[in-house]
C-alpha cells in the first residue's frame, strides 16, 4: 500500500504542476487530459467530454490561479492490470479572471483514472470546479 500512496502523491504533484499553469497560459493543452466520457462540472455548468469543455474554456478571459493546498487519495478499488489505481484530488486556492483585480476562492475536485492506452499516464474522469 505504501507504494500506491507514493505513486499517488507523485502523480498528483505532477498533475497540479501541469494543470493550473496550463489553464492560465495554454488552455488548448488541457483537452488532452479529458476523454469523451469525462464528467465535468464548472461552477454549476455541466459539460460532457473534452471538446465541449475546451470550447468553453476558450471563451473565458485569461486567469491566474494560486493553489493554496491540495490533497490526494488513492482509489484502490480501481487498480488496473499494471497496478495503477485512480486518484481523488481536492484542490483549494484563489483565482483572478481578466482585468478584475479581486481574487475569488475556488475548490476543485478531480478523479484521475489510469490511461489503459498509455501506461503511467492518467486522464480526468471527473472534474468539479466551484
Amino acid at each position: 500500500m505504501d507504494a500506491i500512496v507514493n505513486i499517488t502523491e507523485k502523480s498528483t504533484e505532477q498533475f497540479i504542476q501541469f494543470f493550473y499553469p496550463s489553464y492560465d497560459t495554454q488552455r488548448q493543452n488541457l483537452g488532452n487530459l479529458y476523454r469523451d466520457s469525462s464528467a465535468i462540472l464548472w461552477n454549476g455548468n455541466a459539460f460532457s467530454g473534452a471538446q465541449q469543455y475546451s470550447e468553453f474554456l476558450g471563451r473565458l478571459p485569461m486567469s491566474h490561479h494560486e493553489v493554496d493546498a491540495y490533497d490526494c487519495h488513492p482509489l484502490p478499488a480501481t487498480i488496473n492490470a499494471q497496478g495503477a489505481c485512480g486518484i481523488l484530488i481536492n484542490t483549494t486556492g484563489s483565482v483572478k479572471y481578466g482585468d478584475n483585480p479581486s481574487k475569488r476562492t475556488f475548490s476543485q475536485t478531480f478523479i484521475l483514472m489510469p490511461d489503459e492506452k498509455q501506461a503511467g499516464n492518467y486522464y480526468v474522469q471527473s472534474d468539479n470546479f466551484r
